[in-house]
């Protein structure tokens, strides 16, 4: 194995020179940078350039008023468009005087530098995948568009561009409200439900439209301080029973077991139906009030999977639709820890694709929530959301502080008391997200054992956890500058990645890909990129 780490110790010598400190290194904003810490930013400069070279940013509403922007959409010309989006003023203080430059923009699209000039320059382009895909990447508002996203609506509603955004349809019955029951659930409220959930399907499929961030501060503030409901008894509609309801109890946790071993998208219209069913069930059949409780909390954990797949599909605003549905229905199940559940998984989606800061709020407020009625199993699970949040958000006290709290409480557990839709979480899995955590705050060195004792006993069936862990390991590894060995990891992430349409692994490649251009004169990177090119 060749260690490229001696470049990284010349460069930390140098700085420190700078620094005017024989010991102690700073980052250029003027941070502290940790003793474990090889390279010579901080992790929330080294987030922050990873992430802005990896994806567009999220813009602000304001970003596309410009009279340039206006001309490109009047004209119908998604190449003007492109160059106007490069160009723009916004971009200066983070890319520079000359904008986001064509091979940027290229990377994010996965196509070359080249064909960007081409588009740009050429006639404007017809082909509705190509247009839709530009649209979505580059986060373009859906009703600033001129054609339809396959599949989908376009949205009403104007400025659709930030991280949660939600416009119900004002049609017919007028729109649904995102406001929890308070008094007693009837029939009305699972009318609304069904009403929120087909909403959901005529959301613009695309990674920049969610729900408010007010809507959604609103929804959690009220499931901390709004009793849960009492069902009224349905008598309308065919009479189900207990048997039917353990029927379809079953099948989410089928459902649930399936996404260990089936991408999101290949899973997630599968378990949309089983969602829209199910929901059908509750709106239109008669029951009893606890037969009523156990479809809400079906409901639920199905809104949550929904969430997590077409997450993994890479439509994050119909994922953070499905959850926040999710919690209406675990709200008037009384169910809180999978309210919990669901308010922690948005968070961990905005961990990722979001402000990382709301991240934090909200998956500290499902863990505050839940912490009366949750089992340590579930309350580990919590945990790891709080840790993810915080490491994102660059804070290492608070992240170590809630991965050493996931370790507490995972040692209290008791499998027989825990909700079926925790049992994924153990041992191995703890390890992986503390190994997450220390690649995201620029500690590389404490991730490796961590990533490759999980891995190294990991079920080789679930291959896209596989993808996406063994990624992270490499990340770390280049991180280290032990770059043969993190070619051949990467390799293997690439070869699992190539086995499964998951848009989460699909941005891990890009972004190993992007963290290996350093060293592209070495022979085994070379290889590596052309293996890349070989298999997209």
């Amino acid at each position: 194995m060749t260690d490229y780490a001696d470049g990284h110790a010349h460069h930390s010598e140098r700085s420190s020179t700078l620094t005017g400190s024989g010991s102690q290194r700073y980052c250029r904003c003027g941070a502290r940078l940790a003793a474990d810490n090889p390279a010579n930013l901080c992790a929330a400069c080294q987030r922050a350039t990873r992430d802005r070279l990896i994806a567009p940013p999220v813009l602000p509403a304001s970003f596309w008023t410009t009279d340039q922007l206006r001309d490109a959409f009047a004209a119908q010309h998604m190449g003007r468009m492109c160059r106007a989006y490069r160009r723009h003023p916004y971009h200066v203080p983070v890319y520079g005087q000359a904008g986001v430059t064509q091979a940027l923009v290229g990377q994010w699209l996965g196509i070359s530098q080249a064909q960007v000039n081409r588009i740009e320059k050429g006639a404007a382009p017809k082909n509705l995948d190509t247009l839709a895909h530009w649209a979505r990447v580059l986060r373009v508002p859906p009703d600033l568009l001129w054609f339809d996203l396959p599949g989908r609506r376009r949205a009403k509603a104007a400025g659709m561009n930030t991280l949660f955004e939600f416009e119900p349809d004002t049609s017919n019955a007028g729109p649904a409200q995102l406001t929890l029951a308070s008094d007693h659930w009837t029939s009305t409220h699972s009318r609304n439900l069904a009403k929120l959930l087909r909403e959901g399907a005529e959301l613009p499929l695309a990674a920049d439209t969610v729900l408010t961030a007010d809507i959604v501060s609103r929804l959690v503030h009220e499931w901390l301080v709004v009793d849960p409901p009492q069902l009224v008894e349905v008598s309308a509609g065919r009479r189900i029973g207990a048997g039917l309801v353990a029927k379809v109890e079953r099948r989410v946790a089928q459902l649930r077991r399936m996404d260990d071993f089936v991408a999101g998208g290949d899973l997630h219209e599968l378990v949309e139906r089983e969602l829209h069913s199910t929901t059908g069930l509750l709106r239109d059949a008669a029951y009893r009030e606890p037969v009523g409780r156990r479809l809400l909390v079906a409901i639920g954990e199905l809104c949550q999977l929904a969430g997590w797949v077409t997450g993994d599909a890479g439509s994050y605003a119909l994922a953070a639709h499905y959850y926040s549905v999710g919690v209406h229905a675990a709200h008037a199940a009384g169910d809180a820890p999978l309210a919990a559940n669901l308010i922690s998984t948005l968070a961990y989606q905005v961990s990722n694709v979001g402000n990382p800061r709301e991240a934090v709020l909200l998956a500290q407020t499902a863990d505050l929530g839940a912490q009366q009625q949750a089992t340590p199993t579930t309350r580990a699970l919590l945990k790891e959301r709080v840790a993810w949040a915080n490491a994102r958000a660059g804070d290492r006290r608070q992240a170590e502080r809630a991965l050493a709290a996931v370790e507490a409480h995972y040692e209290h557990r008791d499998p027989a008391d825990d909700p079926e839709w925790v049992y994924w979480l153990n041992e191995a899995e703890i390890s992986v997200m503390a190994g997450r955590c220390y690649v995201e705050l620029g500690a590389p060195g404490r991730a490796v054992p961590l990533l490759s004792g999980a891995l190294a006993h990991y079920d080789e069936r679930m291959t896209r956890e596989r993808a996406l862990y063994t990624s992270w390991l490499a990340e770390a590894q280049i991180m280290l500058g032990n770059v043969d060995e993190a070619v051949g990891t990467a390799t293997t992430a690439l070869e699992l990645t190539a086995q499964i349409t998951s848009a989460r692994a699909d941005a891990r490649l890009r972004l190993l890909r992007h963290r290996l251009k350093p060293y592209h004169t070495v022979p085994a990177v070379a290889d590596f990129e052309a293996q890349v090119q070989e298999l997209g």
